[in-house]
This record gives C-alpha cells, sequence and structure tokens, in this order.
C-alpha cells in the first residue's frame, strides 16, 4: 500500500452515494455542520448557488461540477442568490438504492445531483489536512465512468443497487482526493503538505509502512540523505512534528485502527505497533484520543 492507501485505512471510513437531487423552480437544502463527517455533491444537470459558512456572498455551481467537503460545514444549496428563500418545500422519496429529492412538480428539473456522505475516525490525518471545501469539474475523464454507472442505476434500478452504489461511494472519494493532491495550487497543511517534499516523503513513507521499527534520527537522515538538523526543521516547518513525534503519531493511528478491526488483545497490539508496554501505549492513547483503549474499541460506531 502507499500513504494514500494507509491514511485511508487510519480514516477508518464508511460512506455511501445515496441521495440523487431533481430540483425544479424554488429549491432551498441546508446542510448543517457535522463532526467526522464529508459530503460530495455532483452536479450533473443545471446550475444553483452555493452558499458556506462565513461567506457572506454564494457562488454559482454548474454541470460537471464535484463539490467536495472533507468537514461537512454549514452551506446552502438554493436557486436564489441570495439563499434566503428557506420556506422552499422539498420532498423525499426512494429510488432503488437513492433517496430521492424534489421540488416542483414538472418531469424536467432545472438542477440535477448525486449526494455522497461518509464518516471517518475524527483524528483522521487524511481529512484534516484537506481544505475546508474541494470544488473539481467532471471534465477530468477518470471521473466520468462513475457518474454513467450511477446514473444507470438510478434510472433502472437493478438487483445489488446499494452495494454497487456504496461500492463506488470509496472510489469516488479516492478518485477526488488524488486529483486534488495532483494539483501544483492544492492547498495542504499538515502530513498531507509533508508529502510534496521527495525527501520528507521517503522519510514518512518508510515510517508509515513500518511504524512499529525502533526508528533513530541517524536511519531517517540516511533516508532523506540531509544532516539531522535539516530533517528536524523541515518536519517542524512541513509537518508540523518533531521526527519522533511523527513516529508516535504514525503507531498510535496504526493502533486505533486495530483496535476496531481486529481481535487482538491491547497488549499485542500495542507491542506489534511499535509500544515498549501496555502501560506506555495506555497514556499515549488516553492523551492524543482522550479516553483509553478499551473505550475506544468499544464505540466502533462512533467517532470520538
Amino acid at each position: 500500500m502507499d500513504i494514500l492507501d494507509t491514511l485511508l485505512s487510519f480514516a477508518q471510513l464508511s460512506g455511501s452515494i445515496n441521495v440523487q437531487c431533481h430540483f425544479q423552480q424554488e429549491w432551498y437544502v441546508e446542510h448543517q455542520a457535522e463532526q467526522a463527517q464529508g459530503i460530495v455533491h455532483i452536479v450533473t444537470h443545471g446550475s444553483s448557488y452555493l452558499k458556506f459558512d462565513n461567506n457572506e456572498k454564494a457562488r454559482i455551481i454548474n454541470k460537471g461540477d464535484i463539490i467536495f467537503f472533507p468537514r461537512t460545514i454549514k452551506h446552502i444549496l438554493s436557486n436564489q442568490a441570495d439563499c434566503n428563500n428557506n420556506q422552499s418545500t422539498i420532498t423525499s422519496s426512494n429510488n432503488g438504492a437513492f433517496i430521492l429529492k424534489k421540488s416542483g412538480f414538472n418531469h424536467s428539473p432545472d438542477l440535477t445531483l448525486f449526494c455522497a456522505k461518509f464518516s471517518y475516525d475524527r483524528r483522521s490525518d487524511l481529512f484534516n489536512n484537506l481544505p475546508d471545501i474541494i470544488i473539481l469539474n467532471l471534465n477530468n475523464s477518470i471521473l466520468q465512468p462513475i457518474l454513467s454507472i450511477l446514473q444507470q442505476e438510478a434510472k433502472t434500478p437493478q438487483y445489488g443497487a446499494t452495494t454497487i452504489v456504496n461500492s463506488l461511494s470509496g472510489v469516488l472519494l479516492i478518485l477526488l482526493i488524488r486529483t486534488y493532491l495532483e494539483q501544483e495550487k492544492a492547498t495542504l497543511s499538515g502530513m498531507l503538505n509533508g508529502l510534496r517534499d521527495k525527501r520528507l516523503y521517503k522519510v514518512m513513507n518508510k515510517i508509515i509502512q513500518y511504524p512499529e521499527q525502533n526508528w533513530h534520527i541517524t536511519q531517517l537522515t540516511e533516508i532523506a540523505n540531509i544532516s539531522r538538523a535539516q530533517l528536524i526543521r523541515l518536519f517542524n516547518q512541513q509537518i508540523g512534528f518533531s521526527p519522533y513525534a511523527f513516529v508516535n503519531h504514525i503507531r498510535l493511528q496504526k493502533a486505533a485502527k486495530l483496535l476496531r478491526s481486529s481481535q487482538e488483545n491491547i497488549l499485542t497490539i500495542a507491542l506489534n505497533c511499535g509500544f515498549q508496554s501496555e502501560t506506555n501505549f495506555g497514556k499515549a492513547f488516553k492523551k492524543y484520543f482522550g479516553v483509553t483503549a478499551s473505550e475506544y474499541r468499544k464505540n466502533k460506531t462512533s467517532h470520538i
């Protein structure tokens, strides 16, 4: 697995593309901010106004736009520029694998969307280091096949549609993140920012692949082919961690994933992630996550 694969694994991601929207004449949809949750809107026809938190002026989104909120912030979709028509009525009904949301009564909607929601561990480096909003476009040919399948499943519901659509949500998310990371002007922070530096990338990749190893600073400087002082400065400037703090951070991320995905006891997980004892692991885990390892394991459906 590469770094993106591993970070997605650490995020403990779940989600689905479960909403289809057909809006006509008047529409107003408001999404509240949600912790450890993200949302994607895919505009398949028409245009709309989008207004999001702390942004006074709405912007126009058009056919082909993909609006990706890695951390769901409060935002409004409306047919009006001031996004103030909150009396508009939206109806909901089941349509195969989708919940169909509609406004208006004619057969030709002014705006159509597919919407995906996903959740993840609130300490996820991947989602916490992306910007609040990412807007991409379906002109990217790699995203077109996903849209084609969604449209076909919505048009003619068949057996297994929900499984197909939910599986596509993970593929969609990876492609969106990959497409954004490839942009030179991508706004990144923390670990994702460090991936841009080839020297840091080599070190980070080794640590993420083998966090259980007893890493020494001399090993890391040899991998990066730079001095100790340069390595420490790069880590602090680009990622916000010292090298040793980064190793510990990755060990905790891996341990959190194993607590919820495996049946191994806590001591075994601690040792396999590079901690010297269950006591040391327990203290570090509670300091970072705010709960004990056993409490974290029991709350498999929450994002504490």
